[in-house]
């Protein structure tokens, strides 16, 4: 029997699973064969299976760590799992790792004993950069208060980017992307949805406040600049979410979520009171 194609396995990691032979496409229960394609920075919990495995690397490098003991397999070179033995297998390499897979007897998920991972959360990256005369003094509070509303979302692994610029940069920023040729306190641009299981953290995007602004408006309503800052940044960071305040029920989640991140009351609060969420800008 010649077999040219075999059956995807789902997965959510990142990892191609192509079976050839096995209990998932011919039924065999004595061998299966499959060929696996693993992302750079893929990694699977331990196990103790109950077959023998033997993999076959064509591309990149495999890592096995066998009974904490760690092998580097390369192109060209078979990597031996004996049955029983405690088992990790991952990809650490810069590349994408293809290889063949032979268990005996077959793979079956009931037979690999995989150890549920616990995983710990991951950390969040926020990092700052500064246009703005003043600005340095806000860098290190402000990429600490990112960090703090992140976990108060209760995110993790994701990785934000802030500006504090003036308001001639700001308006031109408005201008070129919202076509209003004014300054504003606050622009956000979300980054692009990657696909499931890239490696790395999870880009947000990145959020543009105006010192300027930021100073104007704490002067007009009583407010110390750094709570102006933080309320730009809470607003800011619920519109790289997707969170918005065109209509109502929109606009009194975003509302509450401002006051979740702040203790207080928001951007979006203040103009629900005056009757003019749309107009936020």
């Amino acid at each position: 029997m010649r077999l040219r194609k075999g059956k995807l396995i789902p997965r959510e990691d990142g990892k191609r699973i192509e079976e050839f032979i096995g209990a998932a496409t011919t039924g065999s229960a004595s061998v299966s064969v499959a060929r696996m394609l693993a992302p750079p920075g893929w990694s699977e919990p331990a196990q103790k299976p109950e077959f023998d495995e033997a993999v076959l690397v064509l591309r990149g490098e495999l890592t096995l760590v066998i009974d904490g003991k760690r092998e580097r397999i390369g192109p060209g070179e078979v990597g031996w799992v004996p049955k029983g033995r405690r088992v990790t297998y991952r990809n650490d390499g810069q590349g994408a790792c293809d290889y063949w897979s032979i268990c005996a007897p077959a793979f079956r998920p009931e037979l690999a004993h995989i150890e549920e991972l616990k995983q710990e959360p991951q950390a969040n990256h926020v990092t700052v950069q500064v246009a703005h005369a003043q600005g340095e003094a806000f860098a290190r509070p402000l990429a600490s208060l990112g960090r703090t509303f992140l976990e108060r979302l209760d995110l993790h692994g994701c990785e934000l980017s802030l500006s504090l610029v003036g308001d001639r940069a700001i308006r031109r920023l408005n201008r070129t992307w919202r076509k209003k040729d004014k300054p504003t306190d606050v622009l956000s641009f979300p980054a692009g949805a990657l696909p499931r299981g890239t490696p790395g953290p999870r880009q947000l995007g990145d959020v543009v406040i105006s010192l300027d602004t930021a100073k104007r408006q704490a002067k007009e309503y009583g407010r110390t600049l750094e709570a102006e800052v933080s309320r730009y940044l809470a607003h800011g960071l619920l519109h790289l979410l997707g969170h918005d305040h065109e209509k109502a029920h929109e606009a009194r989640k975003m509302a509450a979520l401002e006051e979740k991140l702040l203790g207080e009351g928001g951007m979006v609060a203040d103009a629900v009171r005056a009757g003019r969420a749309r107009r936020l800008v």
